[in-house]
């Protein structure tokens, strides 16, 4: 038995498409079966997106639970790892996912949510558990702390369970450990760190691939909105043109309505002089009006004749009905005039639509073909030499970098070492100049001068001699 940690992540959708691959991968083949728990689905791909929502609703969550939902925000609810079996051993698929609940519980991760994958792509038989970290009825995160330690020592007492001891490093470094000795097994080190470069690397695609269909979708809404805003600016303008070019029309109207209100109040010195303002005023529509406009004509003289309020009331309603009119007249000009438009633009936002669809099949088939070449990539093994590559690159650079630091300190212990021979060397210089002046003192019979240090200095002069040379006695003598 041989658990491997791959890591933890942050897109469940990431781990998703590497464990289950894409629906249409031809990759998809290697999935023996799918085992939810603590979810309530049996569907692989639901699964995934229910562990989505628990962990970005982990504030909730930790809320509704009473729990404090200060600190600092989970970037990776992800937990995946894998138990393998030796090559010739044949588990079935319930063994397969009973060992993997004993995992779960021995990481305490027994209440998180997890699906559990079984693949057949190997010789040997292998299962491999997402786990969220974050747990649906708490909101905390599982810390998983030596996570390694307990999975090794699980997977020892499992093989004794079996009857057969099948690595022995393991028994040997886990009693190692129990001793207090640091053991660090470096190939299943390297093998995680192959797996968590494995994941990173498909979380990255993943969330490329979600970013260029944003990008897409936000270009789209861009040119709807731009075809629509077009269409609204040219039929404002329309209007405006049509308003202008009626406006004189409207100051008709209003010229003959004001002479129609002016002869009216001319009209009211008397009741016959308003009989012959409302023949002169609808005498035109009581002969359209046929039969019944003679009883229209007989109640407007009764109007007139009775008073002044009920032939204003009847004047106002004639102009108001005669505005509303020619209002809905200019307008029907006006939409046949804007029909146009809107015609035009719905042709261009029909085209639109299909050009739009075009570039989003195009983007989900050029998506498509890159998920089946990363799961054929992962499948026959290829990404093995690139991470290979790039390890070796990252090794090839940190060994320049350090000869390039031990480099520059040599550099600096040469510089030292030659300021140092400098400083010596004018020392010697100054050593030979105070020779030749003593020389030349003593040639001429002068005392050489002794220069003592201070009493900060290391030394003090001599106080006798000092005493002495000025006639001076010594303090304490």
């Amino acid at each position: 038995m041989v658990p491997k940690v791959a890591g933890k992540g942050r897109s469940f959708v990431g781990a998703g498409l590497y464990y289950l691959h894409d629906k249409k991968a031809e990759t998809s083949e290697r999935v023996a079966f799918a085992h939810t728990v603590n979810l309530p689905t049996l569907d692989a791909d639901k699964a995934i997106r229910l562990m989505a929502y628990t962990a970005m609703h982990q504030t909730e969550i930790k809320a509704r639970a009473g729990g404090s939902t200060r600190g600092r925000k989970l970037t990776d609810p992800v937990y995946c790892y894998s138990l393998s079996w030796a090559p010739g051993e044949e588990p079935s698929q319930d063994e397969m996912i009973g060992a993997a609940k004993e995992t779960l519980k021995a990481l305490g991760l027994e209440g998180h949510e997890a699906l559990l994958v079984g693949h057949d792509d190997e010789p040997h038989p292998h299962i491999h558990i997402i786990v969220n970290r974050v747990n649906p009825e708490t909101g905390i995160a599982a810390p998983l702390k030596m996570d390694h330690l307990k999975l090794s020592a699980w997977a020892e007492e499992f093989e004794r369970r079996q009857g057969q001891i099948r690595c022995e490093q393991r028994v040997l470094n886990n009693e190692l450990r129990r001793q207090g000795e640091f053991v660090k097994d470096r190939s299943s080190q390297k093998a995680a760190e192959f797996q968590r470069w494995r994941m990173e690397r498909a979380h990255r695609r993943s969330d490329r691939r979600v970013r260029e269909s944003d990008r897409l979708g936000v270009k789209h809404h861009g040119e709807r909105d731009r075809l629509r805003t077009d269409r609204d600016r040219l039929v404002t303008e329309q209007r405006r043109r049509y308003r202008e070019a009626t406006r004189a029309d409207w100051h008709d109207l209003f010229t003959i309505q004001r002479q129609e209100r002016r002869r009216f109040a001319d009209a009211q010195r008397n009741a016959w002089s308003r009989v012959r303002f409302d023949i002169r005023t609808y005498g035109e529509d009581y002969r359209r009006a046929g039969k019944s406009g003679r009883k229209q004509m007989l109640k407007g003289a009764a109007s007139a004749l009775l008073g002044l309020k009920a032939q204003r009331k009847k004047l106002e309603l004639k102009q108001k009905n005669e505005r509303l009119f020619f209002a809905r007249k200019l307008n029907d000009r006006t939409d046949k005039l804007t029909e146009k438009i809107r015609q035009k633009h719905e042709r261009d936002l029909s085209a639109l639509y299909k050009k739009q669809a075009d570039e989003l099949h195009e983007l989900k088939m050029r998506q498509s073909k890159e998920s089946q070449a990363e799961a054929r990539e992962i499948t026959e093994d290829r990404d093995k030499e690139i991470f290979r590559k790039e390890w070796r690159e990252k090794r090839k650079s940190s060994l320049t970098e350090h000869f390039s630091k031990a480099n520059r300190e040599a550099g600096k212990d040469a510089a030292r070492d030659g300021g140092e021979a400098a400083s010596q060397e004018r020392d010697s210089a100054r050593a030979r100049k105070r020779g030749l002046t003593d020389e030349f003192k003593a040639a001429r019979g002068l005392a050489p001068e002794k220069k003592g240090k201070d009493s900060k200095g290391e030394f003090k002069d001599n106080a006798k001699d000092v005493g002495h040379d000025t006639g001076r006695k010594p303090k304490g003598d």
